[in-house]
């Protein structure tokens, strides 16, 4: 005999929910981290507007049924590809909000998972960047906003557009790392996610070495001079203190790069997505040696994420010279 289970909202659903994610996260199933991603995602997800009204004020047993499978699929689908995130930002979501309509269909709040069946299929289907960051548009940026910044900002914009490194390891390097004579610098570490604590890149590919143009080189070796943390044990882009800077610094970097620049807003973290068509569009169709420089574990990865950019022309072209290229007009 099924026992009457009385509608709950999805808020409130959702407290229940990181309740039982909080005990396996002390119990050693999840990470930390893997506990964080899951509570951002759906923090974000609960503010999406579904038929006029926030998602986490509706009531579960009112939305989710047969009758209306079809306008929530659409619905998610058209957050999802809105907020214009890379292919693997927008599945992450959508695997913690599955992950979430299970525990409630366990806990009898819905008869079943609305998305269940639901995937973005190949990396075309996905909202496409390469839009916002075409060459054109970097260029712009180092050539009207970039004078305009002070050199530490400088030379962590033109670094992180002409190594591809991401976030976490930018914030990491050190000055040991940033080999002048080779004009290369060395990818060993990354800023741990949520914490100012270096450890190890995010994958074992993520240890690499990463060739940079002489014009990102000369910045740097100019910023080197200047900076009172100059020594080879000094972090590159340290705070004012000398330790890690802070994730949330980055964001409004671009925003004012972007607006002195004249071109839609952009993401720090597309300046990687740049990096990874400008090698494509050098290299062809080079998976494994592009998946090396981007510290992807696999060069299938690559391929899921950045197989739209490709480009058939001068494909043997060097990565330096790709990126200079892409980046400097010339």
């Amino acid at each position: 005999v099924k026992e009457e289970v009385k509608d709950i909202k999805v808020k409130d659903a959702f407290d229940q929910f990181m309740v039982h994610q909080d005990n396996r996260k002390s119990n050693n199933e999840i990470s930390k981290s893997h506990f964080a991603d899951i509570k951002g995602s759906l923090n974000f997800i609960l503010k999406y507007k579904i038929d006029g009204k926030l998602f986490e004020n509706h009531f579960l047993g009112q939305l989710v049924k047969p009758i209306n499978q079809d306008d929530l699929v659409q619905d998610f689908k058209k957050h999802f590809l809105g907020e214009n995130k890379s292919k693997a930002t927008a599945e992450k979501r959508l695997k913690h909000l599955k992950s979430f309509f299970n525990y409630c269909s366990l806990k009898r709040w819905i008869s079943y998972n609305p998305l269940d069946k639901f995937t973005f299929g190949s990396s075309s289907d996905i909202s496409d960047k390469s839009v916002k960051i075409q060459p054109e548009i970097i260029q712009k940026i180092i050539r009207d906003a970039l004078p305009k910044q002070k050199l530490k900002i400088r030379s962590m914009v033109l670094l992180a557009i002409a190594s591809g490194m991401r976030q976490g390891e930018l914030r990491a390097v050190k000055w040991s790392e940033i080999d002048f004579d080779a004009n290369q610098v060395k990818v060993i570490g990354a800023v741990k996610h949520s914490t100012l604590i270096i450890g190890e890149p995010k994958t074992k590919r993520g240890l690499r070495v990463i060739p940079i143009d002489v014009k990102t080189m000369s910045v740097l070796k100019e910023w080197k001079m200047k900076s009172k943390y100059s020594k080879s044990s000094d972090l590159v882009f340290p705070n004012k203190l000398g330790t890690v800077i802070g994730q949330k610094r980055f964001n409004p970097i671009t925003k004012l790069l972007c607006e002195d620049a004249g071109v839609d807003l952009i993401r720090w973290g597309d300046f990687r997505h740049f990096f990874a068509s400008s090698q494509l569009s050098g290299l062809g169709e080079d998976w494994a040696e592009v998946a090396s420089l981007m510290g992807h574990a696999k060069p299938n990865f690559t391929y899921q994420q950045y197989g739209h950019y490709v480009k058939n022309e001068a494909k043997q072209e060097k990565a330096r010279s790709a990126s200079a290229a892409a980046m400097y007009g010339n």
